[in-house]
């Protein structure tokens, strides 16, 4: 029997509608790919995520490993004051191995606060609960760092990366550490010259040296991560764990 015209159009519109959302996840993943530094896309080397057992992960020659999570009401403010909101609280755990068994231990932890007008961000179907994340590594070489970040989940985060604050002269305040990274979550991109704004699919971290992207990750799975050819083996390792905490802290729009 003759097919109608009714029928033949609903099969097109079914394959065409198929297509849309089957390209739908490569085309949010450029979204957020095009956010990140060019030079370093096209010249850094890209390791590529592969999930492993619990929330274990392989990332290129580095293994994400001994994952531990805790989760409260009640915490440690890491945020500044604020009229009294919603918040939690939570403790994040990991080892990461990198090549010729060298491992780093992570500690973490992070505050996410409600918006101010939950109610206006649930209209603009976004959110802008804030964050603020401590995390303390410690490397194989008896060395020390400290990420601190903050900021809000619908603009971006921000923060530095630096080694373990040292001793004041005479037993003064310490004295914060060199500073290794300046770190960030970007989560928007802006279009036609800045007048279209966006809310990005997948958030991105990004680490930069003198005004350089030294290293940047896609924060969602199945992750891809690239670091400039110039990093050093420990700086690489340094690089990586750092990202790993951002990926598995609760900076993106879903809570964990």
């Amino acid at each position: 029997m003759p097919m109608s015209r009714a029928a033949r159009g609903g099969i097109v519109a079914t394959i065409v509608l198929s297509g849309v959302v089957a390209g739908g996840c490569p085309l949010e993943r450029k979204m957020s790919l095009e956010v990140i530094d060019a030079p370093l896309r096209a010249r850094g080397i890209e390791l590529n995520g592969v999930a492993g057992p619990g929330e274990s992960m392989q990332l290129g020659p580095y293994a994400v490993t001994q994952v531990q999570r805790e989760r409260s009401s009640r915490g440690e403010a890491l945020l500044a004051a604020a009229l009294p909101r919603p918040a939690s609280f939570h403790q994040l755990r990991f080892e990461l191995q990198a090549p010729q068994g060298r491992a780093w231990q992570a500690h973490c932890e992070a505050q996410r606060r409600q918006a101010r007008n939950p109610d206006l961000a649930g209209e603009l179907d976004e959110s802008h609960d804030e964050v603020g994340l401590v995390c303390r590594f410690a490397g194989p070489d008896q060395d020390r760092w400290t990420l601190r970040v903050t900021g809000n989940i619908g603009r971006g985060l921000s923060g530095e990366l630096r080694a373990a604050s040292v001793p004041g002269p005479a037993g003064g305040e310490p004295e914060p550490g060199a500073l290794a990274f300046e770190a960030e979550v970007i989560v928007r991109r802006s279009f036609v010259r800045g007048v279209v704004d966006r809310e990005l699919p997948i958030p991105v971290a990004q680490l930069r040296r003198k005004k350089q992207a030294a290293a940047a990750m896609l924060l969602e799975a199945p992750e891809r991560a690239w670091l400039a050819p110039g990093l050093g083996g420990p700086d690489r390792e340094l690089a990586v764990v750092a990202m790993m905490a951002l990926r598995l802290l609760p900076v993106g729009p879903s809570e964990l």
